[in-house]
């Protein structure tokens, strides 16, 4: 028997919408457009929300929205956000994720822990994926523990399925299942429910995500809220992405309005900015990068990226980018509507980013400031509007920072540190200044099913990674910013080499908070 649950949401029929910027123009609005229609399965496994009632808990709130695959420099297609957020609250220029890649990185976002802790390595079997991630033991469990509401809306790690169910510590879990990569029709675990979405991914969770903001701020209890978009990634193009790391892929889609847009004006409010980015990527000098023999195989394998491809994909990720950032608009309005907005942290990173043609390489888990380097916005109680820090902070740090928001604990050793004192202000020590341990999991065209691609380091200044074949790139990105000339054969860079190396080699094994973000001095500077 189906049963079919309706969302509707305005569709803009008229000429005229605002510019990416806001400014009226005539197109269409690429709001969220079309009616969702839900075709859902019987309950599944039925659990009720169960939403706790404490009004007299006045904890704040924590929102979590993260992208996949954005890169730093694609805030650009996000003035919303950044207004909202950075302008409202503080900007991190220095946030790393230390494990570029899909899995590993959501997990330390649950976990608080890096991948030789957390068991993701990877995005696959049998080192990766969400068979590896205990979900006993997580951010969810424990601000539940200690008397939060808590919500779950998107996309999981891969490899999850509605079989799997409900994982333990959300008491409102609607994770997506399969079909989400297509952007359009796609499945999800909706809170018992086995439910098949024929709409727009990115409509249904800007939706899904005003409706829980409402349900829980009406609950009258401190709340946890993650939503988990799926732009900018790729579009699946070919089913192999379920066989391996690598897959065929074509530019995310466009919404139905942004479709419509397209059809009467010829563009999205979107593409003459996407251009220009994508113009921009192709100046740079390691786009295409003309002598690759300092780099790895895995790079030195690879042919040049055409810049039509960078164009195309160029346009795709700005759209779906957009769609994100107008959800975000939701969410705050919807917030502020409740009354909730100035006592909720508000918090928008990415998992990893992204190589658009950068040393001739196209995807993400290289040890490059492109896939590297997170968007971190942050708004809040106690956060001051329009701040900005260069502290190093990483995806790791959110869970003890949630913890410490909530005054709860974990049951668990965790590896990151809380950074609630640095968003509010205070700049007391900084727990990176020893560098962030940088690495990734076994990638099968180069180490097989298991192992290590690369453990490295990084520093302020420096970019080191020793390669699972032994081969090395360092890189001084204060004289080469765009990390072209590895300087890891330089001899004067010899003493510097050794010193990242050692600490790679007592990182790459850490545990705990004292372990993994330790002190070790000042590095040796580069001859000459």
């Amino acid at each position: 028997m189906i049963a079919l649950t309706v969302v509707l949401s305005s569709l803009a029929v008229g000429l005229e919408v605002r510019d990416h910027q806001g400014a009226s123009s005539s197109a269409l609005s690429p709001t969220s457009s079309q009616p969702v229609i839900a075709a859902a399965e019987e309950p599944a496994d039925p659990v009720g929300r169960d939403l706790r009632t404490e009004p007299e808990d006045d904890r704040p709130n924590i929102v979590l929205v993260i992208t996949d695959d954005q890169r730093y420099d694609e805030m650009q297609f996000l003035p919303r956000t950044e207004r909202l957020l950075g302008e409202a609250g503080l900007t991190a220029t220095e946030a790393i994720t230390p494990h570029p890649l899909c899995c590993p990185a959501r997990a330390e976002m649950l976990t608080g822990q890096l991948a030789q802790n957390n068991g993701v390595h990877t995005n696959f079997a049998p080192q990766g994926g969400y068979d590896r991630l205990d979900t006993r033991h997580t951010i969810a469990t424990w601000l539940q523990d200690a008397g939060y509401n808590t919500a779950f809306l998107g996309k999981h790690l891969n490899g999850y399925s509605q079989t799997d169910g409900r994982d333990p510590g959300w008491n409102i879990f609607n994770a997506s299942s399969h079909g989400f990569s297509d952007y359009v029709d796609f499945h999800q675990y909706d809170n018992g429910r086995r439910v098949r979405v024929p709409g727009y991914y990115t409509d249904y969770v800007s939706q899904r995500t005003v409706d829980y903001a409402h349900e829980l701020s009406r609950a009258d209890a401190p709340f946890f809220l993650w939503v988990s978009h799926f732009a900018p990634h790729a579009a699946r193009k070919t089913p192999d992405c379920l066989a391996g790391e690598t897959c065929t892929l074509r530019p995310p889609l466009l919404s139905p309005a942004q479709n419509l847009q397209r059809a009467v004006r010829g563009r999205t409010t979107t593409d003459d900015q996407a251009r220009e980015f994508a113009a921009g990527i192709a100046a740079k000098p390691s786009y295409n990068e003309r002598d690759v023999s300092d780099k790895q195989h895995l790079v030195r394998s690879k042919p040049r990226v055409p810049a039509d491809q960078v164009t195309d994909f160029a346009l795709g990720r700005a759209a779906a980018l957009d769609g994100v950032d107008r959800s975000v608009d939701r969410l705050v309005a919807q917030l502020a509507e409740d009354g909730e907005l100035d006592n909720t942290y508000l918090v928008f990173v990415t998992d990893n980013g992204y190589q658009l043609g950068e040393h001739r390489f196209w995807g993400k888990i290289l040890p490059y400031e492109e896939n590297l380097r997170t968007p971190l916005l942050v708004r809040g109680p106690g956060v001051e509007a329009g701040t900005r820090t260069d502290r190093p902070m990483t995806l790791v740090d959110l869970a003890p920072t949630f913890l410490d928001i909530a005054g709860a604990r974990a049951d668990l050793t965790l590896d990151g540190v809380s950074m609630l004192d640095l968003w509010q202000g205070e700049k007391g020590e900084d727990p990176h200044r020893g560098g962030l341990l940088i690495q990734a999991g076994a990638y099968k065209s180069e180490t097989g099913k298991r192992g290590w691609l690369y453990r490295g380091v990084r520093t302020e200044r420096y970019t080191y990674a020793r390669f699972f074949d032994g081969f090395a790139e360092l890189y001084d990105r204060e004289r080469d910013p765009y990390e072209v000339d590895s300087v890891a054969e330089d001899p004067a860079y010899a003493a510097l080499r050794a010193e990242l190396d050692r600490r790679t080699r007592l990182l790459q094994d850490c545990a705990g908070p004292q372990e993994c973000n330790r002190d070790f001095g000042p590095l040796p500077a580069p001859a000459g």
